[in-house]
Formats: structure tokens, C-alpha cells, sequence
């Protein structure tokens, strides 16, 4: 295997001035090559970007050192966690201390190109401007040089390039929470490979790991890697010579058993190369190889997919032994029972949680609908694996190739297969079987996502606000901002498009995008707007829960000089379902910083009173399914009426969303809500509409004059 390694990027790897790797990540590499039969070689890089490059072009397997960064989580497998380096800001002495990297929004920070420092900066502090340079030496001289104020870096790293260079004179200013585990990457087609590092991680206690890491960290590699030392080179290669010769000649006899031992090493690793390690099937190259020699020849052939689902849950609670155990187990299950009634099919390991059966000669509907009830069948049940016993279930997507009809390839066929499976999954059906309709959905919603990536970075979309008012005195206390899609060929409803964002990952970028619109909405409107007047905005569940909420709404209500009272962050409950303590925390800083907090479409949500006492709250909104019956239905009443009375034992404002009717209006502030909007009062409209109507001084006056008589 091909491991690149990094010349100057002590303590965890550099090469030394007889040019061979050293460090904390090739020696801890070696260790686990040794006990799981790997033969390495090493290929040394002068930078970390040019690395990452040669992974991404396949000239090396794998990174000694990967850091977590975009240029490679679309291609490379991250090795279990070691040890963690801390990322600290540098700066010089004879300036003032840094005490938060807030503070340099505007300016200009070194880090080294590729590197974890540089991936924190770009996602955690989008106003600070990064330059990157190819090594640590080289970010450190553009601070001497003026170039940049600071370097982020790892704080190890930057330390000991300091310590040979004494006659800089820089100052350590702050360490950021998080620090950066060591990881080796490794590429995506090496799977096999990524399962042999993390079982020889897992042989090594965390003690073990820091011991390494201190040792290495009391080095101090000064001596420049590519030194230029020919007679040192010569007298090596010469000694390594005569190594060989003297071996060569009185140990022929040891020579031959090496070998048969090498070629017995090769043997094994083309069997770990084609089969999954933990099931013993054919793997993923294995499995498109074959189905690939089956398209050739022409033969009709029918690929059947289901998943393992709780195998995730598995290693994330019992740990990967037990994981790699369940999935074995639960592999050979389904292979005894498939080999019993169909002998000529083959169950396969694809990826994730994945399985699939090959089935060749077979396209009759009955059969496969057949075979995939066995499957579920025999996946449906209990797992017992020592102190594991859990109940399992699978779905299962099929597709057909019919040489006669059409010509597909391997990954095609095997694609149609996963987007009838994925189509099961999600709709809570059994089995799917692909038709091309599922092609053309898959299509429209990837097509409707790369629009919608154009839409936020071209700034195509626009933001309405909805009115929302005190339903005793009928005047304006607030707005929703609501977000609209307008299009040539007309407008896109936010039920299409959010969905989408939300489930490719582009709801950040919306979310931000809606955030910093809503803060130039209102400074440009603070002047006319109510003294008490509150824009509520909304952040999807993976926001908050992330953490990336807190820092759009801080950092932007700063940047556009908005007193953070006058905003109102709104989020669901299910928010606070995915990662209930971040979640909470990040709420809370929200809080802290003067932002009010509104709960969402509360009462629709997974367990709206069990979190209640645990978030700073400001409103509750009750969802518009409470209100649409509210006059012809008691029980709506009996419910909306219990939910103000918490609210207000608990100090929280109320507003009722979805009023259509007086009718409506009239009950709810009986009940006691004390806000509401709905098409009652307004519709959403567009930002010049809703200054004409609400903001000049006839509408202040007469506001609430136009709403009582309504009545």
C-alpha cells in the first residue's frame, strides 16, 4: 500500500535527514502493518495540499495523517480516532493577545493549505479571511512579514517549528475547545484496508496512544527534509547491497520459504481485496465485477438489495467487534436460507449496511417477488450475540437486466436497485421493485438541487413577511420572514424545495442566506418599524442541533448592527430530538446574547412538555391544526387551553398561528392566547407591500382602527 506521508509536519509526521519516515502516525502505522501483514511504502510530499492531491488523483492509498476537511470526505474513509492534536491561534509577542478568533473578522489568518485549522476557519468563521501557504514555516513568516495578523495551526506543529526557529518571537493566544484527532484517510475503494488499520488501533489502549504522542512531541525535528546528502545515500544503498548479497548466498534455503511465505501474504490480500473481511462475501469490486461479466456475455440477470438498518446503531453502542460480529451473523442467516432455495444465487457485501443477492437467469416478477419475501423473512426476527439480543428487519428494492430490451451497466443496474430499495425505506413498504418512474424522481430532485445551489449563491430568492399581531389591542407586534421561489417559469413552493435542502445538506446555506436577508431587511426598516416590533426567523433542526445556528444569528445581527431583542429565533421540537444537549446548549447561548426563542408548531412534536423546562423559551406558537376547528371543536379548545396555561405558568408569551376567522380569533383570545396571525389579519407579502400598508404613519394610526372593525 502507498501511504503519503508529509516532510515537515512534526510531531506527527515528517522524514527525517537520511530521508526515512518518522513521527507519531508512521510509527504508529508500522505497528499496525505489522500485525495485520501490510506492506507499506512510503511516499514523501513536500506540503499537505500536495498529499491530499495525490489521494485525490490515486497515486497513493491512503494519508498518515488525514484531517478532517471537504477536499477529502468525498472520497477517503477516516481510521478509528488516536489521539488529539490542539489547534491554537499565534500571534506576535509585541502585539496584543487574541482572546477570540471573533475578533479577527475582516483580517487576514495563515494556516496550511489542506489542514484541519484552515477547514475550521472556512465553516465555523466565515468573515475571517484565510491565505494558505504550503507549510507551517511559511504561515509563520507572513505574520513576520505583515502578510497576515495570526496562524492557525495545530498548536503541536507550530511549536516545534518555533522552537527551531528562536529568533521568531511568537505568542500562543488561544486554543480552540475542539482539538484535531489523528486519523490515517484512506481511499474510498479501500475498505478492506480501512477495517485491518481500525482492528489494529483497537489492540492499543488510549494510554498507549498519549505515551507515543509525548515522546514524539519532546523530538525536535530541525534538520530540513530533501537534504541533499549523496555519500550518506551511496554508503546506505551499498551497505543494503551487501546485506542482500550475504543473504542471498548463505540463506537460500530461508530465501525460498520467504517466498512461499510472500506469495502465500499476496494470496491473502487478493482474497481481502475481493471479499468483505467481517462476512467473508464477495465485496463491493468483486460483486460489480461479476455482475459486469454476466452484462457482457449478455445473460439476463435480476439484483435484489436489502439493508442491515440497526447495524449502525450497533457499533455506535456496543462498539465495531460486537458490530462486525452482528453483521456476520446476520449475513450468514440470510446466506443459509437464500442457498437453499436458490443454489445458483450469490449474496454479496455492497457498502454501509447494504446486501445484495445476484440472481441470474431470473426475471419472472413472481420469483423475485419470492425470493424477497425469504429475505425479509429470515431478517425478520431476533439477533442473539452474546450479551446482544435485538429485533431485526430489513427492505428489499429488485431490478432486472433483459439483455433483449435494453443495455445497462454494472453500476446502473445496481444503482436502480438501491433507488428501489431507498424508494421502500422511505415510503415504509416491504419491497420496491424499480420502474423507471423512480429514476425520473431521483432526477427532478437532483435537478431541483442544483437549481436551488444557484438560487442561494445567485441570490434568486426572496423573503415575505407574514404580520402577526396582539389580538386584545389589534396592533402590529411582529413578522415571520418566509422565504418564496420565483422562477421564469413560475414560483416554487418552499414543500419542494426545503424537503430538498434539508435532506442534501444545503439547508445551511439557506438557513444562512434567510438569516443575513432578514437582518438587511430590518435594518433597513428599523427606523419605521414599532418600538417593541420582533422579526422572527426560522433555523432548521440541523442547524440548531449542530451548532451552526448561534453562530449565523450572532455574527450577522453584529455585522448589521441589529439589536438581537428585536429578533426571534424560531425552532421545532424536533430540533432538540437529534442532539437534545447541543442543542440546548446552543439555544441557551441565543438566549444569552438577547435573541428570544420561539418554539415553533408546538404540540405537533415528539414531547413538547418534557423540553419546556429545559430551554430558555420566550413564545410558544401554537400550530395551525389546533385552531382550524377550534369553534366547532371542544377538544381543540380543552387542548389549546391547557397548552397557554403551562405557557403562562412558565412566563412564556403565546401566539396561535393559522386564523382564518373572527369566529377563530374571538375563542383564542378567550382562551387566552395573547398573539395570532393568519389570513384573517394578512397573507405573506413582500417587503414593499408590507411598508406601504403597515409602516407610513396613516397605517401606524390606523391599524388597529382597520382590525377591530373586522369585527
Amino acid at each position: 500500500m502507498d501511504v503519503a506521508i508529509v516532510s515537515q509536519r512534526g510531531p506527527l509526521e515528517y522524514i527525517d535527514g537520511q530521508l526515512n519516515p518518522q513521527g507519531y502516525a508512521p510509527e504508529l502505522l508500522s505497528h499496525v502493518a505489522n500485525l495485520s501483514q501490510i506492506t507499506l511504502r512510503y511516499r514523501p510530499y513536500d506540503s499537505l495540499a500536495d498529499a491530499i492531491l495525490a489521494l485525490q488523483q490515486g497515486r497513493v492509498d491512503m494519508l498518515a495523517s488525514g484531517p478532517q476537511h471537504r477536499r477529502l470526505s468525498p472520497f477517503v474513509h477516516y481510521a478509528r480516532p488516536t489521539v488529539g492534536q490542539p489547534i491554537a491561534l499565534f500571534n506576535l509577542l509585541d502585539a496584543p493577545r487574541i482572546t477570540q478568533l471573533e475578533s479577527l473578522s475582516g483580517h487576514v489568518v495563515a494556516v496550511v493549505e489542506g489542514s484541519a485549522a484552515q477547514e475550521r476557519l472556512f465553516v465555523q468563521f466565515p468573515d475571517i479571511k484565510v491565505r494558505s501557504f504550503s507549510n507551517v514555516q511559511q504561515a509563520l513568516g507572513a505574520v513576520v512579514a505583515g502578510e497576515a495578523q495570526a496562524v492557525l495551526g495545530g498548536s503541536d506543529e507550530v511549536n516545534q517549528r518555533l522552537r527551531s526557529n528562536l529568533q521568531w518571537r511568537f505568542q500562543q493566544s488561544l486554543e480552540l475547545a475542539e482539538p484535531e484527532y489523528h486519523r490515517f484517510a484512506v481511499a474510498d475503494e479501500h475498505e478492506i484496508l480501512l477495517n485491518l488499520l481500525n482492528r489494529g488501533i483497537a489492540t492499543l489502549s488510549d494510554k498507549h496512544f498519549e505515551q507515543r504522542y509525548d515522546y514524539w512531541l519532546s523530538q525536535n525535528p530541525t534538520q530540513e527534509a530533501g537534504m541533499n546528502l549523496p555519500v550518506t545515500r551511496i554508503i546506505m544503498v551499498i551497505g543494503s547491497v551487501m546485506v542482500l548479497l550475504v543473504i542471498w548466498l548463505f540463506n537460500r534455503r530461508s530465501l525460498r520459504r520467504q517466498r512461499a511465505h510472500s506469495q502465500s501474504l499476496e494470496a491473502q490480500l487478493e482474497h481481502w481485496k475481493t471479499h468483505d473481511d467481517s462476512t467473508g462475501l464477495p465485496n463491493r469490486h468483486m460483486l460489480t465485477q461479476m455482475l459486469e461479466d454476466h452484462l457482457v456475455a449478455a445473460k439476463p440477470i435480476s439484483v435484489l438489495m436489502f439493508d442491515f438498518p440497526r447495524q449502525e446503531e450497533i457499533y455506535e453502542n456496543f462498539g465495531q467487534r460486537l458490530g462486525e460480529a452482528a453483521k456476520e451473523a446476520y449475513a450468514k442467516r440470510v446466506n443459509m436460507r437464500i442457498k437453499q432455495r436458490y443454489p445458483d444465487a450469490t449474496l454479496a457485501f455492497w457498502h454501509h449496511h447494504y446486501f445484495v443477492v445476484l440472481l441470474p437467469a431470473v426475471l419472472e416478477e413472481d420469483k423475485l417477488q419470492s425470493l424477497s419475501k425469504l429475505i425479509i423473512q429470515t431478517c425478520r426476527g431476533w439477533l442473539r450475540l452474546e450479551q446482544l439480543q435485538l429485533l431485526t428487519r430489513c427492505h428489499v428494492g429488485y431490478a432486472s437486466y433483459n439483455p433483449q430490451t435494453e443495455a445497462l451497466s454494472a453500476d446502473v443496474l445496481l444503482g436502480h436497485a438501491y433507488i428501489a430499495l431507498s424508494h421502500a425505506v422511505k415510503h415504509e413498504s416491504s419491497v420496491c421493485a424499480y420502474h423507471s418512474s423512480l429514476s425520473q424522481t431521483g432526477m427532478m430532485r437532483l435537478t431541483l438541487e442544483s437549481r436551488l445551489r444557484k438560487a442561494i449563491e445567485n441570490d434568486e430568492l426572496t423573503l415575505y413577511l407574514q404580520p402577526q399581531f396582539c389580538l386584545d389591542s389589534r396592533r402590529l407586534i411582529g413578522a415571520e420572514v418566509l422565504v418564496r421561489w420565483f422562477t421564469a417559469s413560475g414560483s416554487i413552493s418552499p414543500a419542494e424545495f426545503v424537503p430538498v435542502a434539508e435532506e442534501t445538506g444545503l439547508v445551511l446555506q439557506l438557513d444562512r442566506w434567510v438569516f443575513e436577508r432578514s437582518m438587511q431587511l430590518l435594518a433597513r426598516l428599523s427606523q419605521r418599524l414599532p418600538a417593541d416590533f420582533k422579526l422572527s426567523v426560522n433555523f432548521s433542526a440541523s442547524t440548531v442541533s449542530l451548532g451552526h445556528a448561534e453562530r449565523i444569528a450572532i455574527s450577522y445581527a453584529k455585522k448589521w448592527q441589529i439589536n438581537p431583542q428585536r429578533v426571534c429565533i424560531e425552532i421545532t421540537e424536533s430540533a432538540m430530538m437529534e442532539q437534545p444537549s447541543e442543542a440546548k446548549s446552543s439555544i441557551q447561548r441565543m438566549r444569552n446574547a438577547g435573541f428570544g426563542i420561539a418554539i415553533d408548531d408546538f404540540g405537533t412534536g415528539y414531547s413538547s412538555m418534557a423540553y419546556l423546562k429545559h430551554l430558555p423559551v420566550t413564545l410558544l406558537k401554537i400550530d395551525r391544526a389546533f385552531i382550524s376547528e377550534i369553534d366547532e371543536n371542544i377538544s381543540d379548545q380543552h387542548i389549546v387551553k391547557a397548552m397557554v396555561m403551562i405557557a403562562k405558568s412558565m412566563n412564556y408569551k403565546v401566539l396561535i398561528e393559522g386564523v382564518e376567522t373572527q369566529a377563530q380569533a374571538n375563542l383564542a383570545a378567550v382562551i387566552g392566547c395573547e398573539w395570532a396571525q393568519g389570513f384573517l389579519f394578512s397573507k405573506p407579502i413582500s417587503e414593499r407591500d408590507f411598508a406601504s400598508r403597515y409602516l407610513n404613519d396613516a397605517a401606524l394610526e390606523s391599524n388597529a382602527k382597520r382590525l377591530t372593525s373586522v369585527q
